[in-house]
């Protein structure tokens, strides 16, 4: 087994399983506040994360599995429970905490795949990468919108 590169479906299943930890963060945050408004925001984002959880697992089934095997030379870490340390969270946090919280864990993903899709040579593994890229920042827009509209509630 290589123990240098990572296969393209690491870098997916990576993204699942942060989305789906996410989305399971947000609702522990849930069952800690008061605020009608801000459980709604999680309600809302922790959907959406699940929601992106599910995309990634069809795209991940739907994709050819020669493309899903390609071995790739870069290989940032990628364990969910240390991205999911790097953001601080508070006991009771607000609209605000939520996206912030939200964007920074999408915002790793964009990065990622941002960084991965410029480094790669093969066409089409690139093309899966920007594809990726072009998802996770629809996402980051839509959080962003929603919270915006939650904070006028």
């Amino acid at each position: 087994m290589r123990s240098c590169c990572k296969q393209v479906r690491d870098f997916v299943h990576f993204g699942k399983q942060l989305h789906g930890e996410i989305a399971a963060l947000l609702e522990r945050l849930d069952e800690q506040t008061d605020l009608e408004r801000v459980r709604m925001l999680l309600d809302y984002v922790a959907r959406h994360e699940h929601h992106m959880e599910e995309s990634l697992a069809r795209f991940e089934k739907d994709s050819r599995s020669g493309i899903l095997e390609a071995w790739l030379e870069y290989s940032p870490e990628l364990n969910v429970d240390t991205v999911i340390a790097r953001c601080a969270i508070p006991e009771k946090p607000g609209s605000d905490d939520i996206a912030r919280i939200a964007l920074a864990y999408d915002q790793t993903l964009v990065d990622l795949y941002r960084e991965i899709a410029g480094k790669v040579n093969d066409r089409k593994v690139r093309e899966l990468f920007a594809n990726l890229l072009q998802l996770e920042e629809r996402e980051m827009i839509q959080v962003s919108r929603a919270t915006l509209s939650f904070g006028d509630i």
